[in-house]
C-alpha cells in the first residue's frame, strides 16, 4: 500500500528562477517523505520536451500514482501538455510563491486549458515547510493509489444475472459494461453453486478444526452448532475462491434462496481484510474498497436508516447484519443469530465512534454516478435500543443536520438506501476522487 507521487520540477531558460528548480525538488521530496508518501524525483530539471519525455518514462517504470509538478518558472502550454498526457493520473501543480516567476499566473492559465478540456486537476502554493500545502499533494497521492487499486480489482459478482435482453448483452448486462467501463473495476461472474459446492466437499473435521480458532473472535452465539459448522464451510469456501480468481471482493446473492448464508463468514472475512457484501451491491462494494484503501485497513459497516430522531439529529442505521465484529465495542456486544435454512445474522450496536465518514453511491452510465460525501459521529447504543431494534446491527448516526432533511436531501437527490459508514474522517479524499473520477458529489 506504498502511495507514491512523482516529482517534476520544470523550468525555462527564458523566465526568472530556473536556478531554484534543484532546490525545490529536494525539499519537496524531503516534506513529502515525512508525510509517509515516497517522493520520486526525476533524475533532472525538465527543460524541454526532451527532458519531459525522459522523465515521464522513469516515472512510469516507477508506477507513480501521482504527479506533482513545480513550476520554478513560467512555461510553455505544450510542456505542460506532455507530462500530463504522457501519465494520465491525478495531477496537482506546485507554485512557488516568488513574483517575478509567475508560477501562479502559469498554472492559472494551463489550468484554463485544462478545465476547456475537461480535465480534473488541483494546485497548491508555497514551500516546502508549509504543512498545508505538503498535506494537500500528499493528498492528492493518496486519491492516485486508491483509483489505481480500483481499475486494477477484480470483484466477483456471485449469483444470477439477467439472461434476457432487449438490445444489449445477455449475462453480462449493460449496466456492468458501463460501471466497469467508468471505475475499471473487472466484474467475475461466479455462481453461488460454486461456493456451496466447494463447502460441501470440505470435511466436517476440517470445520471443526477451523471454527475452534473463529471462536476466539466470535460473539456470543444463539445459531446451532449445525449451522455454525456449515458456514464456516461456507467462510473457507470463499477464501478458496478468492484465490482462485486473484479477487479483492465479492458481492453475493441473498434472500431469498441464500438467506442467512453469508452474513457471518463476511463478518469473520472484513476483520481479515476480505470484502464480501451479502445483497451483491457492486457499486456500494467499490466504494467500501475505496474506504478500506483510504484508511489503509479495517472495516466498513453498511445500513440502512430504521428511524430518525430529530430532536437529537440521530438517524438509526440497522441491517439484517454482516458487520465485522471488530466494529463492536468488544466480542460481548455481538449475537450470532439463527436466519432462514442453516444462515445467521451479526447483530451488534457500532462502538462510539467520533468522527466517521458516510457515503453511498447511485447512478448509471447514461445519466452519471454520485456519491454522498458525509460525515458524523456515531453515539453509543444502549442494550435495550440494540433489543428493539431486533437485535441486528444498530448504528446510531449523529449529523450536523436535522435527521428528517438528510433523509430528504438524499431521496431528492436519488441516493440508494445503502448507507456506508467508516470510522475516521475521509471526506477530502472521497471529495477528491469524486473530482477526478467525474463522479458527481452529494452531501445531505
Amino acid at each position: 500500500m506504498e502511495t507514491k507521487t512523482g516529482i517534476v520540477t520544470v523550468a525555462s531558460h527564458f523566465e526568472s528562477g530556473g536556478q531554484r528548480a534543484e532546490e525545490l525538488t529536494v525539499s519537496a521530496v524531503k516534506a513529502l517523505e515525512e508525510k509517509g508518501i515516497m517522493a520520486v524525483a526525476g533524475t533532472r530539471t525538465v527543460w524541454d520536451a526532451a527532458d519531459a519525455i525522459d522523465v515521464c518514462r522513469e516515472l512510469k517504470a516507477q508506477k507513480v500514482d501521482s504527479l506533482t509538478i513545480i513550476l520554478s518558472t513560467w512555461v510553455t502550454d505544450s510542456l505542460l501538455y506532455v507530462l500530463v498526457h504522457e501519465m494520465q493520473i491525478p495531477t496537482v501543480f506546485w507554485a512557488v510563491p516568488y513574483t517575478e516567476t509567475f508560477s501562479i499566473g502559469c498554472i492559472q492559465h494551463f489550468g484554463s486549458a485544462l478545465t476547456t478540456h475537461g480535465i480534473p486537476f488541483d494546485y497548491v502554493y508555497g514551500l516546502a515547510d508549509e504543512d498545508a500545502v505538503v498535506e494537500r499533494v500528499a493528498k492528492i497521492a493518496e486519491v492516485g493509489r486508491i483509483i489505481k487499486s480500483v481499475k486494477n480489482m477484480k470483484l466477483a459478482l456471485v449469483g444470477p444475472r439477467q439472461t434476457w435482453r432487449v438490445a444489449g448483452p445477455q449475462d453480462t448486462t449493460n449496466e456492468e459494461w458501463e460501471f466497469s467501463a467508468k471505475f475499471g473495476v473487472t466484474l467475475v461472474h461466479i455462481e453461488m453453486e460454486e461456493i456451496t459446492d466447494a463447502a460441501d466437499k470440505i470435511s466436517d473435521e476440517e470445520a471443526e478444526k477451523t471454527l475452534c480458532c473463529l471462536k476466539k473472535r466470535t460473539g456470543k452465539v444463539l445459531a446451532s452448532e449445525e449451522a455454525m459448522l456449515h458456514l464456516t464451510k461456507v467462510y473457507l469456501a470463499v477464501k478458496q475462491i478468492v484465490e482462485k480468481y486473484s479477487l479483492d471482493a465479492l458481492a453475493a446473492e441473498c434472500y431469498p434462496f441464500y438467506s442467512g448464508l453469508m452474513n457471518l463468514p463476511s463478518s469473520w472475512l472484513a476483520d481479515e481484510g476480505i470484502i464480501l457484501d451479502t445483497e451483491g451491491d457492486i457499486g456500494h462494494t467499490v466504494v467500501m474498497y475505496m474506504l478500506n484503501q483510504a484508511a489503509k485497513g479495517g472495516a466498513t459497516a453498511l445500513g440502512e436508516v430504521g428511524s430518525m430522531d430529530d430532536e437529537n439529529n440521530i438517524l438509526a442505521l440497522a441491517h439484517e447484519g454482516s458487520t465485522a465484529h471488530s466494529l463492536a465495542a468488544d466480542l460481548r456486544k455481538v449475537q450470532i443469530s439463527p436466519s432462514g435454512d442453516r444462515g445467521s445474522f451479526v447483530g451488534l450496536p457500532l462502538r462510539p465512534m467520533e468522527k466517521v465518514t458516510v457515503s453511498s453511491i447511485q447512478g448509471n452510465g447514461c445519466d452519471g454516478y454520485q456519491i454522498l460525501v458525509e460525515s458524523g459521529r456515531v453515539v453509543e447504543a444502549s442494550d435495550q435500543e440494540w433489543i428493539d431494534g431486533g437485535e441486528k446491527l444498530l448504528v446510531k448516526l449523529a449529523i450536523e443536520k436535522k435527521a428528517s432533511e438528510a433523509v430528504r436531501s438524499l431521496i431528492r437527490s436519488g441516493m440508494d438506501h445503502h448507507l456506508l459508514v467508516k470510522e475516521g474522517n475521509y471526506t477530502e479524499i472521497l471529495s477528491l476522487l469524486c473530482k477526478y473520477l467525474k463522479v458527481r458529489e452529494v452531501r445531505f
